[in-house]
């Protein structure tokens, strides 16, 4: 947008005689806290003139959070009449069918799942098609594959997914984390709102760990002779899996008891720390959110109710808590042990004159600074 105020260029001040002259000047406001939270969602592997919308034909499906661990995943849709691979997507649809099955609902796998690993109880109870049966399906439903994905029997959505970092300074590992800031121009005005936190959001291969669990289960049941068919198979697969389960709830036990045992003797170690984390986040639900379009009147309406300060004119001025000293300490690494900023000192020499030197800034530095005017005494 155009400058708002413009310095008038024959003006004799230090500012137009300066190599950076000031062009315009804002009167800027910070907006007050809401109770819902502002994040900064940035797509590293996604070119800037295509973002996620509806105008691009990728606006988010879904979008989903696990408040307390700062995991955040959405889901976008693909075009699966171009350029997709049919084969593929009915492949790793059976395969992320079978982790909602035995991971969670979501299918979800990785940090934001704890690295947790399939769920004793369920996995004995699912059945894996062998190669011939999965073939033989995959080849039946390219014919009719449209119905396939009405039936949601073919993966076709891209997960992006990631961590919220937190600029709140209160919480775990916010401490030195930048504070950003959005900005919104009217007339004369700049207008700021806090950002909570920012999320870098990566494509998120759920599929592939599906795929992955998959397999293991086949090997392993094909191993022990249970392919699921037939009524004595399905019994001897029972019989099996129950001594399967209450052998990982024996080893969980185990685990969880020498864990404990850790935890009571090495407290605030990052192990512990993240073990809490990972345990957290496998416990934790996703809450479902609902996604408005950026070219929506919805979204226009929260930018003009959130982005603004309503009333410029009741709002109090603001005022530093520090002086130049005190910003310029605050900003400034110590050297040499020194606890503030090492300030230019007045030296003397022979004849009156000498060049200043550096002082620790403790109290005799500061006598001399005093005494010793702006770094050269006369005699």
């Amino acid at each position: 947008m155009a400058p708002a105020r413009t310095h008038d260029p024959t003006t004799n001040n230090d500012d137009n005689d300066s190599a950076d002259p000031v062009t315009a000047e804002y009167d800027i406001y910070l907006t007050p806290p809401h109770p819902e939270q502002i994040y900064l969602l940035q797509y590293p592997n996604r070119v800037r003139n295509r973002p996620y919308n509806a105008r691009q034909g990728a606006a988010p499906d879904s979008i989903r959070i696990k408040p307390a661990t700062g995991h955040l995943e959405l889901d976008v849709n693909l075009n699966t009449a171009h350029n997709f691979n049919k084969y593929a997507g009915l492949k790793w649809g059976d395969a992320m069918g079978i982790g909602r099955e035995v991971q969670n609902n979501t299918a979800t796998y990785g940090l934001a799942a704890g690295f947790s690993a399939a769920k004793a109880r369920s996995s004995g109870r699912v059945v894996v098609k062998d190669r011939a049966d999965r073939e033989h399906f995959i080849r039946t439903h390219l014919d009719v594959f449209a119905e396939a994905e009405r039936e949601e029997l073919v993966m076709h959505k891209q997960t992006l997914g990631g961590q919220i970092m937190r600029h709140d300074g209160q919480a775990e590992g916010a401490a030195g984390m930048p504070i950003y800031f959005v900005g919104a121009f009217r007339g004369e005005q700049l207008h700021l709102t806090k950002v909570d936190g920012t999320v870098q959001m990566r494509p998120q291969f759920h599929h592939l760990d599906a795929e992955e669990q998959r397999s293991r289960m086949a090997t392993s049941r094909a191993a022990a002779g249970d392919t699921g068919g037939g009524e004595g198979g399905a019994a001897g697969g029972g019989r099996q899996g129950g001594d399967q389960q209450q052998q990982q709830q024996a080893r969980s036990l185990l685990m969880k008891n020498k864990h404990t045992s850790e935890e009571t003797s090495d407290k605030g170690r990052l192990e512990d720390r993240t073990r809490r984390a990972l345990q957290q986040a496998e416990q934790e639900a996703w809450v479902e959110l609902e996604y408005v379009d950026e070219d929506q009147e919805e979204a226009y309406g929260l930018f003009r109710e959130r982005m603004f300060v309503r009333d410029v004119g009741a709002v109090p001025g603001l005022r530093s808590g520090m002086d130049g000293e005190q910003f310029l300490d605050a900003v400034s690494a110590p050297r040499r042990g020194s606890p503030t900023r090492r300030r230019k000192r007045a030296g003397r020499g022979r004849g009156g004159e000498g060049a200043g030197e550096e002082g620790d800034g403790d109290g005799e530095d500061e006598g001399e600074e005093g005494g010793g005017g702006a770094g050269v005494g006369a005699g």
